[in-house]
């Protein structure tokens, strides 16, 4: 990215102070998983994977609010773990 900036502006006297790259992960869906991967655990999961991620958050954590008070979610069924 340095080096196409200096390309482009090559009189600028520009310094990188910081730089980030993201990992771009996807299930083989392409949808989330909700939920308790183990009944038998206390443990409930919104895993929103690509660009979907944080459209799916909001829904997830419907879904997770449903699922810790014992009511059904339909989401959790589509978004199980193990589909």
């Amino acid at each position: 990215m340095l080096k196409q900036f200096q390309k482009r502006f090559p009189n600028s006297d520009f310094k990188l102070d910081y730089s980030w790259a993201g990992t771009f992960g996807e299930t083989k869906d392409g949808l989330p998983y909700f939920g308790k991967p183990d009944p038998k655990k206390n443990e409930h999961y919104v895993l929103g994977f690509g660009g979907n991620g944080i459209t799916f958050s909001v829904m997830g954590m419907n879904s997770v609010l449903d699922s810790i008070n014992n009511k059904k979610n339909q989401d959790l069924e589509y978004y199980r773990f193990g589909r």
